[in-house]
């Protein structure tokens, strides 16, 4: 222990509290000094306290559950283990590969937001939300460790130059409501989880645009979408390798949209730089996130795959403004299932990752290995959800829930 702090390493250490790098823009930051900072920052705050409490209830339900794992019995696993394996077929004959679900999040989008509007913000760590808590964070303060869901007071002593805004709702739902307009050219029933996210099934729209004319798949670059304030943007009229290009809003790593693909006499009919997109699905996922950022000048990161788990995993991939695609097959999903951390799985947070911890499991391939065990440890809903994970396998019914189009509260991004 230094200067009374327990190491990030130590029993005394809060581990939900310790910082959570899997975040796009967190890679390659100092974990042990920045967990330090926030144990020092947040000791004696009603914040700590409460992290405390939540801390030892977790810290007693392990307790609990490495008692009931003591006293199981070879003959249990063995009666579990076949249970798993009779599920694990019955699960395997529901795989359902023939959908091509999109999870589209947009990048840092409150942050964003307020960047576009006030670009003396862009080259500055800034964050949304308050000194109580934070809703999302810039790229640039992300490389202090500063993210969402974590007390502005916190973030500014990781980042002391942090420029903290109010948040402003009616301003994210306006923006919302563009880019979810762009959303329903391509799924009518998309499914908003949130202002700034939402799963599209891409199916019947590539299936439709197999057949479309180059003249609707192409697109127009408009300069008002980069420029405020009577400003004018300089039209590309030359290739730009997407490795090379800069975002307009992010940081400076961010790639394009899209490879600007453009002959030298790309000029629509009413003037300007043009694109054309292809008919695949990665094209026509392309196309929607450079009609987000014309639109918007908000850039949009994109997972595909043959489920929305899977789909949101692969959102996170190319994190900022890119795009992965998971190709449907078997062998393909198992691949990339099997050194999945389990944390990078919507629905496991940190609750259930410490105590999946506790039983030597961090990655979806152990969840395969341990599933006899996890079925005589935790609930049966909860080991159906886990058994899924570990299979790679996902809800394909995008909802039609209307009402979810018009949500009122939204959720912190985290």
């Amino acid at each position: 222990m230094e200067n009374g702090v327990a190491s990030t390493k130590g029993p005394g250490f809060l581990s939900r509290m310790a910082l959570n790098d899997n975040k796009a823009g967190m890679q390659g930051v100092d974990r042990d000094k920045i967990n330090k900072i926030i144990m020092e920052s947040s000791k004696g705050s009603r914040f700590y306290e409460n992290e405390l409490k939540k801390e030892q209830q977790v810290n007693h339900r392990i307790e609990k559950m490495m008692l009931q794992k003591a006293h199981i019995t070879e003959k249990q696993l063995q009666k579990a283990h076949a249970q798993v394996e009779w599920m694990a077929t019955e699960l395997e004959r529901s795989r359902d590969l023939s959908r091509a679900i999109v999870h589209v999040d947009m990048d840092a989008f409150y942050a964003a937001v307020e960047m576009r509007d006030c670009p003396e913000l862009k080259d500055k760590p800034m964050a949304v939300g308050s000194m109580s808590m934070l809703s999302t964070s810039n790229y640039h303060a992300r490389k202090y460790g500063v993210r969402a869901a974590m007390p502005g007071f916190i973030a500014k002593k990781l980042c002391p130059n942090l420029v903290i805004v109010p948040t402003n709702f009616d301003k994210y739902r306006a923006v919302s409501d563009e880019i979810r307009e762009i959303f329903a050219d391509y799924d009518p029933h998309f499914q908003p989880m949130s202002l700034d996210e939402a799963y599209l099934d891409f199916t019947h729209h590539v299936e439709q645009r197999q057949s479309w004319p180059e003249s609707k798949r192409t697109h127009h670059f408009h300069a008002s979408s980069a420029a405020k304030g009577g400003e004018q943007m300089e039209l590309p009229t030359v290739v730009v390798p997407e490795e090379n290009d800069l975002s307009p809003l992010l940081f400076e790593d961010s790639p394009s949209t899209s490879p600007c693909v453009l002959v030298s006499d790309g000029v629509g009919a009413a003037g300007g730089a043009f694109e054309v997109f292809g008919t695949s699905l990665e094209e026509a996922v392309r196309e929607m996130r450079f009609r987000i950022e014309q639109k918007t000048t908000l850039t949009a990161s994109a997972g595909i795959a043959p489920n929305t788990m899977l789909a949101k995993v692969c959102s996170d991939k190319n994190k900022p403004n890119g795009q992965y695609r998971l190709p449907s097959t078997r062998e393909a999903v198992m691949d990339f299932v099997q050194n999945l951390p389990v944390r990078k799985v919507s629905g496991i947070g940190k609750v259930s990752e410490k105590m999946l911890n506790a039983l030597g499991i961090s990655s979806c391939s152990h969840l395969g290995q341990q599933m006899a065990l996890l079925s005589l440890l935790f609930s049966e809903t909860a080991w159906h959800h886990l058994m899924q994970v570990s299979l790679g396998l996902g809800s394909t019914c995008i909802s039609r829930n209307e009402e979810r189009k018009s949500m009122s509260t939204e959720r912190v991004k985290r």
